[in-house]
């Protein structure tokens, strides 16, 4: 099953919010992890229902993996599953909480983050990774491991200048060919813009809707017919698409090239 990441660069274009749309309505087993080093959004967004009702707990996730594998040189799916929990109502998905804040990034690593990198390489699962906005602490295990690491962009100059920048810095680290567009907010008649404007063609699309949205990025109540909605149906059809991505033939490869050189 593929392993998906997805990073931007400045501007918020809502990278997260999308990755918690895609877990949402992808059709197998996926694990959704929040892998940004500055910090994760998930449980304070589309998760804080359940956190704050006790459902899903913030201190088990990246950090106590990390920790609970600081003595082993290389880790395995089964190494990861104490520490994934499953999201209420949407029995596919199970995440990997993020980090609390930014220092705990010191604790995970580089060490950590080639390990987890191995783990979900390994998962029988799909993976979708929000490795947050590319900067100094960036992940980049995570991303050599990726079947596609997509860049979150939106149809705005400021987005696309940010993409722009990302994606050069992308490009020091990651094939071409694994290399896509997540076109957030935006609507048909501007994918070709954003193609022409990053030459990286556009894997993945959400319409912009605020109310449906806003279950992903707040954790607000699901509004009457959001399955039915435009939002819903457009993030079935890129976590379709998404999922039908092929496992790079020299993914084990990289994987082990992450563990060997750490």
């Amino acid at each position: 099953m593929p392993v998906i990441v997805i990073v931007s660069g400045k501007a918020s274009p809502g990278a997260t919010t999308s990755a918690a749309a895609l877990a949402w309505a992808w059709p197998s087993a996926v694990v959704l992890a929040d892998c940004d080093p500055v910090g994760g959004d998930l449980t304070a967004g589309w998760l804080s229902p359940w956190v704050l009702s006790g459902w899903l707990r913030r201190d088990i996730g990246v950090l106590s993996f990390a920790t609970a594998t600081r003595h082993d040189s290389t880790a395995t799916a089964g190494s990861l599953t104490e520490h994934l929990q499953a999201v209420p109502g949407v029995p596919r998905v199970r995440v990997l909480t993020g980090l609390q804040q930014a220092s705990h990034a010191a604790s995970v690593g580089e060490l950590g983050w080639r390990r987890l990198a191995e783990a979900l390489a390994e998962t029988d699962a799909a993976a979708i990774v929000d490795c947050g906005r590319l900067g100094p602490g960036t992940p980049w295990p995570l991303a050599w491991v990726a079947d596609l690491v997509l860049v979150a962009v939106r149809p705005l100059p400021r987005h696309v200048i940010a993409a722009r920048a990302a994606l050069a810095m992308l490009r020091r680290h990651v094939e071409p060919a694994r290399l896509g567009l997540l076109a957030c907010a935006a609507r048909t008649s501007t994918i070709s813009s954003l193609e022409h404007a990053l030459d990286v063609s556009v894997r993945a699309e959400l319409p912009e809707d605020h109310v449906a949205a806003s279950v992903f990025s707040d954790g607000m109540d699901e509004p009457f017919g959001l399955s039915r909605s435009l939002f819903a149906r457009s993030a079935r059809t890129a976590a379709s698409r998404l999922a039908a991505v092929p496992v790079a033939s020299e993914r084990e490869q990289r994987a082990e090239e992450v563990g060997s050189d750490a």
